[in-house]
């Protein structure tokens, strides 16, 4: 079985290497990190990845605009995206992240930080297989 391809764009360099050590680990995922939100659509384009983990809040821009210009990309807007985020409390289902194509475009799942590794596996695990929530 092929390894899934995951962005993952989160500022925190220390949370990205944990989080890319932790998927890699099981043997299924290859993770590449971009730790500048205004260089993730750039890398998403180039790499095509299976699936992106987005950090809303970011110094450079806030995760809503890259997923706004993912989502209106022809190429890329049926890749799922997993929001992580501190705005995010336990049990938040979805954030309003902006408009694409005259629609409004909510973030969903959303994890909160810090993020549970077992619940982070298994959404990517629902986004990339169609599995239904445990």
């Amino acid at each position: 079985m092929d390894k899934k391809k995951i962005l993952m764009v989160d500022d925190e360099v220390k949370f990205c290497k944990m989080v890319k050590k932790n998927l890699e680990s099981m043997g299924l995922y290859e993770v590449e990190t971009v730790t500048e939100a205004a260089k993730a659509l750039e890398t998403a384009q180039r790499l095509l990845p299976d699936l992106i983990l987005m950090d809303v809040i970011m110094p450079d821009m806030r995760g809503s605009s890259v997923a706004v210009q993912i989502k209106q990309d022809p190429k890329l807007k049926n890749i799922p995206i997993i929001f992580i985020t501190a705005l995010a409390a336990k049990g938040t289902q979805e954030l309003f992240m902006g408009v694409v194509d005259g629609n409004p475009f909510y973030a969903k799942p959303v994890l909160p930080k810090p993020i549970n590794p077992i619940e982070l596996e298994a959404q990517i695990r629902i986004c990339l297989e169609g599995l239904k929530e445990p």
